[in-house]
């Protein structure tokens, strides 16, 4: 495998149904299965089995044994392989599973873009974020593309929202969004039919893994 490889993945799980849910369950591991068939809302069955096939594309994609590897939480919810070099992570919204796979660390998250939600902005974005805000004239992409961009940086470095969304900032860096006084981590963003998508790569090089970034669509 090349160095700096990154793939993203993205299933739609409104083209299931019960027969095709109940097919393709049976490939996946049985310690999924139980776990999706106890769930209680039918959305939340197909986003966790989409969850799922995404991962079991990824390892087939990076020569990782999906059968075989084990995959270990983290303190705070971060999922990895115990055995393969590659990172890995995870996110749902709406319709969509995502799931991203790279030679370095990396966290992700998605977002359906709905309206801007002025206090949630207020209680966890910086003052000066909120000011980017004020002045913007779409509000709701904006909140969108900074909360996916804050969630995506907390799950690559493994701490979910155990650590502040207001303990960091996000700032502009010319055309990039940056992290505020921290350069060793870098940022992919897209956005795809009303949805926000932000990577975090725990890495200063952003450019070798933005020209081999690539969006797989499953249906």
């Amino acid at each position: 495998m090349s160095q700096n490889k990154i793939k993203s993945y993205l299933f739609d799980v409104s083209s299931l149904n019960d027969d095709s849910f109940n097919k393709l369950l049976l490939s996946v591991k049985k310690y999924r299965r139980d776990k999706i068939e106890k769930l209680g809302l039918k959305e939340s069955k197909y986003l966790s089995l989409g969850v799922e096939l995404l991962i079991r594309k990824a390892c087939e994609d990076f020569g990782v044994n999906y059968l075989d590897e084990e995959i270990v939480i983290g303190e705070y919810g971060k999922p990895s392989f115990k055995n393969s070099k590659y990172f890995f992570n995870t996110s749902h919204s709406g319709k969509y599973a995502f799931c991203v796979i790279s030679d370095v660390e990396v966290g992700c998250d998605i977002e359906e873009i709905k309206d801007y939600k002025q206090r949630v902005a207020e209680r966890f974005f910086t003052e000066k974020e909120n000011n980017y805000l004020k002045i913007t004239n779409d509000k709701g992409a904006l909140f969108y593309r900074f909360w996916t961009l804050k969630e995506s940086y907390i799950k690559c470095i493994g701490k979910g929202f155990g650590m502040s969304l207001q303990s960091f900032e996000l700032d502009n860096d010319g055309n990039d969004i940056v992290i505020k006084g921290q350069d060793s981590y870098s940022f992919l963003e897209q956005t795809y039919d009303g949805y926000q998508i932000a990577i975090c790569l725990k890495t200063k090089e952003k450019e070798k893994y933005l020209h081999n970034t690539s969006l797989i669509q499953f249906n």
